[in-house]
């Protein structure tokens, strides 16, 4: 990438989607329960989550450290051309108004006035966080958070117990596959799924917390599935929480994509909905 052109390439916005797309939470037909539903009971019950405590949303002040970004993509320094823009993108206002649910939205508030190169960067700007902020981390973060990576039925699974004692799911419908690997002490350490032509490896990282086990990392790499041809893209997403009114809030992420972007994000003045 080069900073003087862009910031944030169509391509970072279009692979977090196609991982996002698979990340949507599972709804399965219930059944009476069995062993398997009394383990993914047992498993469920580790892990923190915001359905369950209760969270609707949050609304944040959306501070991206530009100048990181431009520095990490541009060799480690900042010609007098990008000391310019990151200024310029410094003065906008940006407001993260984050639905567990869906429909998240960002707003966007511009300085003026603007030249027609400014007006040009900012609106590219705005589609591409846009884009990666609410249609790719909020969707993509999601579903770990709830905790609907754990299903809560195994009709319609395939479950087996590995040789340390972890357990494999396994789903298969019409345009989707599934796998799930669970180690010995319950912890979620693959998430494997093929969707929309696209085949996603996610190793996933959680930290302890008085709440429960809480998502913390994501490293995953993206291929095309199949017989598609293409590049395997691969993605690091770091996160660290602050607690607000109550609700661990991710206050701090880095996403990275390798070769492509590093973005740099900070959350502040969250206020949340119940």
């Amino acid at each position: 990438m080069h900073p003087s052109h862009t910031v944030l390439p169509p391509r970072l916005a279009a692979v977090i989607a196609a991982c996002c797309l698979a990340l949507t939470p599972l709804t399965l037909a219930a059944q009476p329960a069995n062993e398997n539903d009394a383990w993914l009971a047992q498993t469920a019950k580790l892990y923190y989550s915001s359905a369950q405590a209760g969270l609707k949303g949050f609304d944040c002040t959306v501070r991206p450290d530009w100048r990181a970004l431009y520095t990490t993509n541009g060799g480690g320094t900042l010609s007098a051309d990008n000391e310019q823009r990151v200024a310029l993108l410094n003065r906008v206002g940006i407001t993260l108004h984050a639905r567990m649910k869906g429909g998240s939205t960002m707003d966007w508030n511009t300085p003026a006035p603007l030249d027609n190169e400014q007006s040009k960067l900012l609106g590219q700007m705005h589609d591409a966080l846009d884009q990666t902020l609410v249609e790719g981390f909020m969707q993509f973060w999601t579903p770990f958070i709830e905790n609907s990576v754990v299903p809560d039925s195994s009709s319609g699974l395939e479950m087996m117990t590995t040789s340390d004692g972890g357990k494999k799911i396994h789903l298969a419908q019409t345009g989707i596959e599934l796998n799930e690997t669970f180690d010995s002490g319950r912890v979620l350490r693959q998430y494997n799924i093929v969707m929309n032509g696209t085949r996603i490896d996610l190793t996933p990282t959680y930290a302890p917390s008085t709440r429960g086990l809480i998502i913390s990392h994501f490293h995953a790499f993206i291929h095309p599935a199949g017989e598609q041809t293409g590049p395997t893209q691969e993605m690091n997403v770091e996160l660290q929480y602050e607690t607000v009114d109550g609700f661990p809030l991710p206050t701090h992420f880095v996403m990275e994509v390798t070769g492509v972007a590093t973005i740099h994000f900070a959350l502040e003045g969250c206020k949340v909905q119940r």
